[in-house]
């Protein structure tokens, strides 16, 4: 008996496996708050092994990218969301080709330089351009192969989906950023240098195109890297890293600087990898294996710092300004000034590389190596960073640059690296022997410092004044001058007919500034508002007018004005306003009024005029209220059943003699008409009159042939409607819904698959129950 029971448990396991493992679409991803997408593709060369599901320190490749670029405490995704203040929100995506990485067709060796080993690399900067360009097209056609295929973009681990417009966020047709991670370099025998086709480095390509289903979308920047995660003997540490929530990561400064250069900013080194800003930029010189933040003046051109935040100094004295990065009531974080003369501007900013600094300036991250050792921090000098500028420069660059004449540079300090440029308490500069600067205070993460002597005076400049508002200054951004009382912001506004529903106007033009209107396009006339309005049209009635109505007849009677609902004022009778809700009830569609039954029979015979008055004027009717007419009494109560209606003129032959023979052919068809619509009542009436029931039986005898007539032709088509019904009914059994055979199941997409896997799961059933009987049976025997 227990083999038995074991039997059937493998039995119900193998059916739960094999309803559980059936063909499933993976996750389609929620809605999050990113604006940035940085799609990842691995890449691997020729002849090269998969690599993203090597495991290092019990992590996979994939899962210790996904850690650098969006789970880890230090990740270049977390990196830019607080470098920008939450103003830049990145999600990294991967692309897998077949669940893999893509493979190109050329060795690595092909894009290295020429050696004794490598003989088949490029030999000259002419042969190393050219297939640079060549890698380029190679991994870009592989992208749009693998994307044609039907790959999906997806998670690291290739377990939830997302759609290919998330490509895009800003919605400018190109793919926000493409990140191509080579497989890293274990033979040891290729050399790569920089300007080196294998250099980690920022690059265009447009010839990746992607189909989102509802626009066509290209791609433009793209970073590509190779990342290292141990030593050819297999040692990690030092290549490897954990936070504090024992993520493993890789270093993520080479990617950030990179990233950096798909947001638009430049190198602050030059060729010759000299730096006057260095350590103060991660467009410098950034810091491994997590870098320091961006300077004040890179954060304002991409707009994550604006004049709430950089105030220009114009004069003299005291101020103050929090850490770069950190949060605080004061949210000014640095400080700008023109100096004319020099043709430079001055930035101001207050680095914090302490533990209570922002999490990547600091220099005491939770951040270990393999061995558990925490990664050793650079003695960073924290305070106050003077930076000079070419005043015309929007983005610093230093790439074509050199000392003493650099486009961007951090002043003061004696190393090479500006690690002691900050100025700390009690500290001071001299700008150009004449602009003074001290530190007086630094005290939970504010700084304050004096500025004195050499300060040019500043004059005003740009901006434009309004009717409402003076002039702001581009460089202060203060008001200034006088109001400009004919600049206007004029809204031209055409001529526009009334309706009965809205109001027209004249032509006309309106300053939405000061909120005045005007006559003409020079604003020389000033006008009222109401003086371009035209009134609403004269409502009419569109239903009802000229009705009859029986004063008797309980039926209430509507009335419809095309004035719209919201004009409704009231209602009057011959003169006199009715009670809403009790002489008359009133629904929006233009204005429906509906008049109570108890009111017209309180009405007397004859015309009477209804008015719908609105704000926008009163539409009239007239209706006409008669007595009701009085039914001869012989008149039998079931005409209507046995007589056709469509046969009128058979009525006087039918009716019994004793009927006014001098009563006209429409009187009669008239009487029928109006007991067919109160047969209820008058049926009441002719089952307590015998007088009726005589006139019946005379009816139904001289209507005989013509019921018989009747009857057999209601036969016929009842017969015919059964065979019909007997014939929809059989057909029905044979013939299946369309709907029902494209409706899609729960885990396929196809219903035909649901039923697949059902029939599959009951005959694995059966044969394990066949083989549990037999079993039992060999056993007895």
């Amino acid at each position: 008996m227990r083999k038995i029971k074991l039997i059937l448990l493998f039995c119900a396991v193998f059916l739960s496996i094999l309803l559980l493992t059936g063909d499933k679409d993976r996750i389609q991803a929620d809605d999050d708050d990113s604006n940035f997408t940085n799609l990842v593709v691995f890449a691997r060369f020729a002849g090269e092994t998969e690599f993203i599901n090597d495991v290092y320190e019990g992590s996979s490749v994939r899962k210790i990218t996904d850690n650098s670029y969006n789970a880890g405490s230090y990740s270049v995704g977390d990196y830019y969301k607080c470098v920008s203040d939450n103003k830049l929100r990145m999600r990294s995506v991967y692309l897998y080709d077949n669940g893999g990485s893509i493979v190109l067709s050329h060795p690595r060796g092909y894009y290295a330089e020429y050696s004794d080993i490598n003989t088949i690399g490029y030999k000259d900067a002419s042969e190393r351009a050219s297939r640079m360009y060549e890698l380029r097209q190679e991994w870009s056609e592989a992208v749009n192969n693998a994307i044609s295929s039907g790959n999906k973009i997806s998670d690291y681990n290739n377990t939830v989906y997302y759609d290919y417009g998330v490509l895009d966020k800003d919605n400018n047709g190109t793919i926000d950023s493409i990140t191509i991670i080579y497989k890293n370099n274990g033979s040891g025998n290729i050399s790569v240098s920089w300007s080196s086709p294998l250099w980690n480095y920022t690059d265009y390509v447009n010839n990746i195109s992607v189909n989102t289903g509802k626009k066509t979308i290209n791609s433009y920047k793209y970073v590509q890297i190779t990342n290292s995660y141990c030593k050819p003997d297999g040692d990690t540490n030092g290549y490897l890293f954990k936070d504090g929530d024992d993520q493993v990561f890789v270093s993520i400064a080479t990617a950030v600087h990179e990233m950096g250069h798909i947001m638009g900013l430049k190198d602050l080194y030059n060729s010759k990898n000299a730096s006057p800003v260095y350590f103060m930029s991660v467009m410098a010189k950034h810091i491994s294996p997590v870098p320091q933040f961006m300077s004040l003046k890179e954060k304002e051109v991409l707009g994550w710092a604006d004049e709430n935040d950089i105030k220009t100094i114009l004069s003299e004295g005291e101020y103050s300004l929090k850490a770069l990065g950190t949060s605080g009531t004061d949210n000014i974080t640095g400080y700008k000034m023109d100096i004319p003369e020099k043709g430079k501007t001055l930035y101001l900013e207050y680095r914090n590389f302490e533990d209570n600094g922002n999490k990547y300036d600091s220099q005491y991250k939770q951040m270990f190596k393999i061995n558990g050792n925490r990664v050793d921090k650079i003695p960073l000098k924290s305070g106050l960073v003077c930076y000079l500028i070419d005043s015309d420069t929007k983005f610093p660059s230093n790439m074509y640059f050199s000392s003493p004449k650099w486009n961007y540079e951090v002043l003061g300090g004696q190393y090479n690296t500006k690690a002691d440029a900050a100025l700390g308490i009690g500290e001071d500069i001299w700008i150009y022997g004449d602009i003074y600067i001290s530190v007086n205070s630094i005290e939970n993460n504010i700084l304050t410092f004096e500025i004195k002597g050499g300060i040019p005076e500043h004059i005003h400049s740009g901006g434009e004044a309004t009717c409402v508002n003076r002039a702001v200054c581009e460089v202060c951004h203060e008001e200034y001058g006088e109001l400009n009382k004919d600049n206007h912001k004029l809204q031209h506004v055409e001529a526009k007919a009334a309706t009965v529903t809205q109001e027209g106007n004249t032509e006309y033009y309106y300053c939405s500034l000061c909120l005045k209107y005007f006559a003409d396009s020079n604003a020389s006339k000033q006008i009222d508002k109401d003086s371009v309005v035209t009134s609403k049209l004269t409502p009419e009635i569109i239903a009802g007018d000229k009705c009859i109505i029986d004063k008797n007849s309980d039926k209430a009677i509507t009335f419809k004005s095309n004035a719209a609902f919201s004009d409704f004022v009231k209602v009057e009778l011959d003169g006199r306003e009715l009670v809403k809700d009790k002489d008359y009830t009133v629904k929006a569609g233009s204005i429906i009024v509906t008049l109570n039954p108890d009111l017209i029979k309180n009405l007397s015979t004859g015309e009477h005029v209804i008015g719908i008055a609105s704000s926008s004027g009163t539409a009239s009717a007239h209706f006409t209220v008669k007595e009701p007419e009085t039914e001869p009494e012989t008149e039998p109560e079931t005409k209507p059943e046995t007589k056709p209606e469509t046969e009128p003129e058979t009525k006087p032959e039918t009716k019994p003699e004793t009927e006014a023979v001098t009563e006209p052919e429409t009187e009669t068809v008239t009487e029928s008409s109006r007991k067919t619509e109160s047969e209820t009542e008058d049926i009441k009436e002719t089952e307590s009159s015998k007088e009726t029931e005589s006139i019946k039986e005379s009816d139904s005898e001289s209507s005989k042939a013509t019921k018989t007539e009747m009857e057999s032709t209601k036969e016929s088509e009842t017969e015919t409607e059964t065979i019909s019904q007997i014939e929809s009914e059989t057909t029905s059994q044979y013939t299946f819904d369309e709907n029902e055979t494209n409706a899609s199941s729960i885990n396929t997409g196809d219903r035909n698959h649901g039923k697949l896997w059902l029939v599959i799961a009951i005959i694995a059933l059966a044969g394990c129950i066949a083989a549990a009987v037999m079993y039992v049976v060999s056993k007895r025997k």
